[in-house]
This record gives C-alpha cells, structure tokens and sequence, in this order.
C-alpha cells in the first residue's frame, strides 16, 4: 500500500513538472545533419569512384526490452528511477521527454546516403528498396543491432522532496544513448562477395534539468549515428584515394 501511494504521489509530481516543461523540450523529430553541428563529417575524396551506389534500408536485429521505473525515484534512500527501451520510438505513453519520434531502419540507412553524397565517393548514391537494385551496382547493407536508450530519473535520496533540486540547478536526470551497427559494401550480382565491411558504435551521456538540455534529448541519436558512422566514412575516403581497386565491383 505504502509502495503504491509512493507511486501514485511521485506519478501525479513528474506529470505536472513535465507538463509543465512541455514547451522546453524542442522538436522531437529526427533531424540529420544533427542540429548540434548542422554539418556533415568533414571528409573528401580526392576523385569520385565511376560506379553507382546504393543503400538499401538497414536489417533491424535490435531487442524488444523495455524497463520503466521511474516510479522507484519515489522511495526515499532510493537515488534513481530508471527507463530503458532497446526500441524507444515504439514506447507506449512515455514521458513527453523520453519521446523519439524516428524510423531507424531507414532514417539511419538515409543519413548514411547523405554522409556518401558528401563525401564525394562514387559517381551517385542513393537510399533504395532491395527490388530496386540494379546488377551494376555496389551496395551497402546494414545491421542495425542497437539504440538503446537508457534515462535516469535523480532525487538525490530523498524521494519526492528530491524534486525541489531540479529547480535549484542540480541535474534532474541523465540519458544514454547508444548506436550500434555494421555496414558491408557488396556487388549487387554477388551479395556473398564483401568488398569492404565495419561494425560501428558509438554512447553518448548527457545530463538535463528545467534549465538545460532537455530539448537536445532527441538529437542525440543524430550525433551518436554520425559519431558512429565516422570512422567508417573516413575509412572508405582513404581507400578510395589510395586502393580505388577495393571498392570497384570489377575487381
């Protein structure tokens, strides 16, 4: 009973204080290039490559976890309540702030085409479906194995009287972020030969409050997705500009 009353209390506290925040937390759509930077990776090659490319959306391999205890951050000695979701835009009711409005099988297959674009690798790139694949073609397919996303709800020990540090500056809570994928770049005639291949991951970590950050929630799986992807896009840059061979279908 006490437990529910805990719950019931702190429920009807974090629904008027992030009600009340509604207006701070910004779009909540993805964005990409991501809104931090505004900018694509700064990486060039020298010569682009004669030969097309194509990606198609990315195999979604991600887990179906989910864990929302924000509730516990009601019992006093208790510092954390914590949401995790291995899928967070399927998440049913969240909290306004833990809301990811995206499609990552094909928002992040679509960034990784303009990432290429930018880079200059090939003659063009573009986002297709697996039955618009041209035989001459190089493709990239992708694994998306995670984004998690993990938030922390702090009250300092002190349950529901924790909340009044929110608003004396302290950090209300911290979200992380994770991206985790691999990319292979194939034949379109013969998807068995891997002519270049990278897994790639990248967490990130912020803190917020009524005061800051709350609104960059979102935006961090843009940056982590561009983090992740930038060892990859610097690799292709210098094996383009120093072993064209490798990357052209022919060889």
């Amino acid at each position: 009973m006490k437990r529910s009353l805990n719950r019931l209390y702190f429920g009807i506290i974090t629904v008027l204080i992030l009600g009340s925040l509604t207006g701070c937390l910004g779009n909540r759509n993805w964005e990409y290039p991501p809104s931090s930077t505004g900018a694509y990776l700064d990486a060039k090659a020298k010569v682009p490559l004669s030969v097309k490319a194509v990606v198609l959306p990315f195999e979604d391999l991600r887990g179906n976890s989910v864990k929302e205890e924000y509730w516990k951050a009601s019992i006093p000695i208790v510092r954390y309540g914590e949401t995790r979701y291995d899928r967070p835009e399927e998440a049913t009711n969240p909290e306004a702030v833990d809301v990811v409005n995206f499609h990552p099988a094909t928002d992040f297959a679509k960034a990784t085409v303009a990432e290429l674009q930018e880079a200059g690798l090939f003659s063009s790139v573009e986002f297709v479906e697996e039955g618009q694949v041209s035989p001459s073609d190089l493709v990239f397919r992708g694994r998306l194995r995670s984004t998690e996303w993990e938030r922390r709800l702090d009250t300092y020990f002190l349950g529901p009287i924790g909340v009044v540090f929110w608003f004396l500056g302290l950090p209300m809570g911290q979200t992380e972020t994770a991206v985790e994928l691999d990319l292979r770049l194939t034949p379109a005639s013969d998807p068995s030969t891997v002519l270049w291949s990278m897994a790639m991951e990248y967490e990130g970590e912020k803190s917020d409050s009524p005061y800051y950050n709350l609104e960059d929630a979102v935006q961090s799986y843009p940056g982590a997705l561009q983090e992740a992807l930038r060892p990859a896009i610097l690799d292709l840059v210098e094996l383009a500009d120093e072993d064209p061979g490798r990357l052209h279908p022919g060889n």
